[in-house]
C-alpha cells in the first residue's frame, strides 16, 4: 500500500483521472491533483510536497516533458501511463523512466507507485 504517500496525478481525460484518484486514495495514499495541464502541474510542483508522480504523456497543452523534467529535477520519482509510446527524446533523456500502459491495472499501478517509493532517491533515476 501507498502509506499516505503523495501521490501528483497529472491525467487530462476527466474519468481516467478519476480512477486514478480512486486508485490512490484506495491504496491509503494522498491524490495531489488531478492537474490536466503542464501549467496546472507545475504549479502545483511548486506549492506540494509530492513523493510520486503519475504522468500521462499527452496532456490538454502538450507533451509532459516539461513536467517530467520538473519532477525529476526535484528528485521525484516518475511513472508514466499512457496508452501510446514514450517519445524518442523521453527515451533518451531518460532511459529507465518506467511506465505502465493503459488501460492500467490497479494493482500493478500501485505495485508500482510502492517500488518507486521504496527505491533510495536517485537510484533509477537521472
Amino acid at each position: 500500500m501507498l502509506d499516505g504517500r503523495r501521490v501528483l496525478i497529472v491525467e487530462d481525460e476527466a474519468l481516467v483521472a478519476l480512477e486514478l484518484t480512486e486508485i490512490v486514495t484506495g491504496a491509503n495514499g494522498h491524490a495531489v491533483g488531478p492537474a490536466r495541464t503542464n501549467r496546472e502541474a507545475l504549479a502545483l510542483i511548486d506549492i506540494e510536497t509530492i513523493d510520486v508522480a503519475i504522468l500521462d504523456l499527452n496532456l490538454a497543452d502538450g507533451e509532459a516533458t516539461p513536467t517530467a523534467e520538473s519532477l525529476i529535477a526535484k528528485g521525484v520519482p516518475v511513472l508514466i501511463c499512457t496508452g501510446g509510446v514514450l517519445p524518442r527524446a523521453m527515451r533518451l533523456m531518460w532511459p529507465d523512466l518506467p511506465m505502465l500502459r493503459k488501460p492500467l491495472n490497479p494493482d500493478r499501478l500501485v505495485e508500482a507507485l510502492g517500488a518507486l517509493c521504496a527505491e533510495p532517491a536517485g537510484l533509477s533515476r537521472p
